[in-house]
């Protein structure tokens, strides 16, 4: 296949000139979709309202580097298909990458006119987030992982969470009825987005102005715990309890408890609504390397920056993975992932890699291999809405290739 590269956001003339041309303008309205998320993946802040996650006062935790040539590594599809890594990096809209060996960069790349020290959206891999801390809060007996729902947040007991547990909301089996299918006009998720304060209302909407008068409005779709079902109010409603238990703001917990820490480069930022609630499922904004140094943090059983800042019994719980029955009962079962689960938030292929991924709307990637000592690190700006094409595709079989690689003592 010939290398293509994407048009960037310059490319493109999105946001050039004071004030930029009608046609090239990116707004609250379009942020979400191509191409104009080439430009605002990047400036997540300077579109929408967010709260602050402090880095703390320390030095930034380094990391070595230790480039390697992955360009040249060949990955191969179920289907026989072959392509290089660098390949895959070139089409399939990356912002940014790092990969990471031992704990020492071994990759790393930038398009698209993003910097080291720019902030990206991690899109629905802020679910993963979420979800550690959650795991967190259930190791520690702050939250009962089979308490209901409703026992937290009485405001749901009449919604399409009556009856279902947190643990049904952690590892997305509650059965409730939501369509997050960005590709569909019509979705749910939508309208959800106007009510987490990134898209505008338009002049005729009457909905629910945030997640808290939102989230009571969700039907139930059938009983809880019997299949996976991927959709984002699941997050919401954990970053919800987190809140309430903790009374704190779920920007405050992430900082308190790891990112001041973890010797991050940067502030992170959590988008708010207008309540200023943080959207726990797809709100969460960092550098590259931060988003790295979560991963190497989760890699090492918590233990990071020359501190224990996660107890290895959480991470060991997180990467024990979920229901894979529950999994394939699920619309998000196929052939590329048999015997797969979801469990706290993460995705989790168990295989000999013991792979398991935070995922992202337009192609973020946290990706965590513990036998291969692997983590990488992906921000994309995907056309979106859309179906993940090929480019999209390449990127699970790269990753998936240099994990069994790695895992298996491979050279490279």
């Amino acid at each position: 296949m010939t290398e293509q590269h994407p048009q960037t956001a310059a490319e493109l003339g999105l946001m050039r000139g004071f004030p930029p041309e009608p046609a090239g303008q990116v707004t609250r309205a379009n942020q979400l979709i191509s191409p104009y998320n080439r430009w605002s993946f990047q400036h997540e802040t300077t579109l929408n309202c967010a709260a602050d996650v402090w880095r703390g006062s320390g030095p930034v935790a380094a990391l070595e580097y230790d480039l390697r040539d992955l360009d040249a590594f060949i990955c191969r599809s179920r289907m026989g298909h072959e392509f290089s890594f660098g390949t895959m990096v070139a089409q399939s809209y990356t912002d940014g990458i790092v990969v990471l060996h031992g704990g020492a960069i071994i990759y790393e790349r930038y398009l698209n006119g993003m910097q080291p020290h720019t902030r990206h959206a991690w899109a629905s891999g802020s679910k993963s987030v979420t979800g550690t801390l959650a795991a967190l809060l259930i190791h520690a007996g702050v939250i009962d992982a089979d308490a209901l729902i409703s026992d937290y947040l009485p405001e749901l007991r009449d919604s399409g969470f009556a009856g279902a547990t947190v643990r049904h909301a952690l590892d997305m089996t509650s059965a409730i009825t939501f369509n997050d299918d960005y590709g569909d006009a019509a979705a749910d998720t939508w309208r959800y987005s106007v009510a987490l304060g990134i898209l505008p209302p338009s002049a005729d909407y009457s909905g629910p102005p945030s997640i808290y008068s939102y989230l009571p409005t969700i039907k139930a779709a059938g009983p809880h715990g019997q299949r996976f079902a991927y959709v984002t109010p699941n997050s919401d409603v954990l970053g919800w309890i987190i809140r309430r238990v903790l009374n704190q703001p779920l920007a405050e917990v992430l900082q308190e408890r790891i990112w001041s820490r973890m010797g991050a480069e940067r502030d992170a930022a959590w988008l708010v609504d207008s309540a200023t609630a943080e959207s726990a499922g797809s709100g969460l904004v960092s550098t590259l390397r931060d988003m790295a140094r979560f991963g190497q943090l989760l890699l090492q059983r918590g233990h990071f920056n020359q501190q224990q800042i996660l107890p290895a019994a959480v991470v060991d719980a997180i990467t024990a993975g979920g229901d894979r029955t529950a999994f394939a009962n699920g619309p998000a079962a196929n052939p590329s992932n048999v015997g797969w689960s979801y469990h706290a938030q993460w995705w989790h292929t168990h295989n000999a890699a013991g792979l398991y991924m935070g995922l992202g709307y337009a192609g973020q990637i946290l990706a965590i291999a513990p036998a291969a000592q692997l983590v990488i690190a992906k921000f994309s700006s995907y056309p979106a809405p859309a179906a993940a094409g090929a480019e999209f595709m390449q990127a699970f079989v790269a990753i998936m290739g240099l994990a069994r690689a790695l895992a298996a003592g491979t050279a490279l």
